[in-house]
Formats: structure tokens, C-alpha cells, sequence
């Protein structure tokens, strides 16, 4: 079975939020993954086209909770570290379905 350790990433961090819950926060570089193979193709091209860097949040049992993409390392590595940032303090909570909202367009 395909889990989210499986992926390759640029960095990845175990996060502990105020509430005492872990996730992990990461950014990947979706150019060159080898990719789930159970996940059809346009659903690979639908990610490619929210940009070829994402940050994902996701919980210890592999559960996506978050997932947004950038067009550039630059712009990805500075929201990766506000969205590590935010986890820790509070100001984000991963387990609120919210932050699935840019994927339901």
C-alpha cells in the first residue's frame, strides 16, 4: 500500500501543535516523483497544473490534510516555513477540513 513516506521531499518536519497532535508538514518537488501507482494519470496533470511545488500537511496515519502548489522554490520554501510555523502556534489547524478548499475548484 502507497503511503506519504513513500514520496521524496525537499524537507519534511514532525510538527506538534498546541493541542498536542503531530503531523507532518513537508515540500515537495513533484518533477520526478515516481508517484502512487494506484493514482490515474489526470490526476497527476490536475497537481501539476496548481504548480510543481507543493507543501502538504498530513497526519501520522497518512491522511492529506493540506495540499497547495507554487510555481517556484522560492515561493514554496517561504510558505512551507510560515505553514510550519503556523501549526506550532496554533494559527492553523490541520484537522479542520478547510484546507482542502483550493482543490474543490
Amino acid at each position: 500500500m502507497w503511503s506519504m513516506d513513500n514520496w521524496k521531499y525537499v524537507e519534511r518536519r514532525a510538527v506538534g501543535d498546541p493541542k498536542g497532535r503531530t503531523w507532518t508538514v513537508a515540500l515537495m518537488d513533484v518533477l520526478g516523483q515516481e508517484g502512487d501507482p494506484d493514482r490515474p494519470n489526470d490526476l497527476l496533470a490536475l497537481e501539476y497544473s496548481q504548480g510543481r511545488y507543493f507543501t502538504v500537511i498530513y497526519s501520522a496515519s497518512g491522511a492529506m490534510q493540506w495540499e497547495r502548489g507554487y510555481p517556484s522554490l522560492p515561493q514554496a520554501t517561504t510558505a512551507y516555513e510560515r505553514l510550519v510555523a503556523a501549526v506550532s502556534d496554533g494559527r492553523i489547524d490541520p484537522a479542520q477540513p478547510a484546507y482542502r478548499e483550493d482543490l474543490e475548484d
